[in-house]
């Protein structure tokens, strides 16, 4: 599980976010699903094999981390997971890939090293989320292309990588068609500047996952913001617990993940490998 990160003052030369101190105890969430849950409609052989989360080589040296959907035998769309500040990109693949139930290919950049901790990572910008994002969904689909789906991308982002999404968004025209943003709002954002962005991104649905005040506070001001301009955002409340990605923010935003794809064929298997997941508990 993801403890609450402490957040201290200093601020990105994107001027967008503040860097998390990062914690020591935090570790990837290791939650069980059913790979097996949803049939595929048109089957590849053989079927995908692998450890589930791996690293990724990308051409200019660096690496990603990718969840598999293990056990897949047709296209699977991809989630791009975008840690936070003081975090990691195997976190980020743990948790987005509970969220799909392991059906997805979750992708998950990384930053640069945290000023504190060498260990950990933050992002300097916008257009360098959006940059080794283009790397690790290119290098994804070199190695994995017989099971990627080439429709558009998700956008999954934590914290500062929900804080900086838009930007991204807006910055790569149809690449992106949905957005989640968990626990967004902490660093100041204009939610009209947002939805606007978003839209002019190519985004249709938007899901915000709220477990704070400030959170709640954004949700609010984007939903009515994005009704005005056809974006239909959906706010996933896990109560106020604090600022975490945690098992419970998985189990309330599996479904509500769900919802916001649930008009695209493409999304097919999804909603009943998130059910079986959470319905055994």
């Amino acid at each position: 599980m993801k403890p609450v990160l402490a957040l201290a003052v200093l601020v990105l030369s994107g001027g967008c976010a503040r860097i998390d101190t990062p914690r020591a105890d935090r570790k990837p969430l290791a939650i069980a699903f059913d790979t097996a849950a949803a049939p595929p409609a048109t089957e590849l052989a053989p079927a995908l094999e692998g450890e589930p989360i791996q690293q990724l080589p990308l051409d200019d040296g660096n690496h990603a981390i990718v969840a598999l959907p293990i056990g897949a035998r047709d296209k699977r769309a991809i989630v791009v997971g975008v840690h936070g500040a003081g975090d990691r990109p195997e976190w980020s693949c743990s948790e987005w890939q509970a969220v799909t139930a392991g059906w997805a290919f979750v992708v998950c950049p990384q930053g640069v090293r945290h000023p504190k901790d060498p260990n950990a990572f933050v992002w300097g910008s916008a257009e360098s989320i959006a940059v080794q994002a283009d790397e690790a969904v290119k290098a994804l689909r070199v190695r994995y292309g017989q099971w990627v789906d080439d429709g558009p991308l998700i956008y999954g982002g934590w914290s500062q990588g929900a804080t900086l999404a838009a930007q991204v968004i807006a910055s790569r025209p149809g690449t992106y068609d949905r957005a989640v943003l968990v626990e967004v709002g902490h660093t100041p954002l204009d939610a009209n500047q947002a939805a606007a962005s978003l839209v002019a991104g190519g985004v249709r649905r938007a899901v915000v996952s709220c477990s704070s005040w400030n959170c709640r506070a954004f949700a609010s001001a984007l939903e009515a913001s994005g009704k005005r301009r056809g974006l239909a955002v959906r706010v996933s409340d896990v109560g106020l617990r604090g600022h975490w990605f945690d098992e419970p923010v998985v189990r309330t935003l599996g479904p509500v993940f769900v919802w916001m794809v649930d008009d695209q064929a493409r999304f097919a298997g999804l909603g009943a490998a998130v059910d079986a997941r959470y319905s055994t508990d």
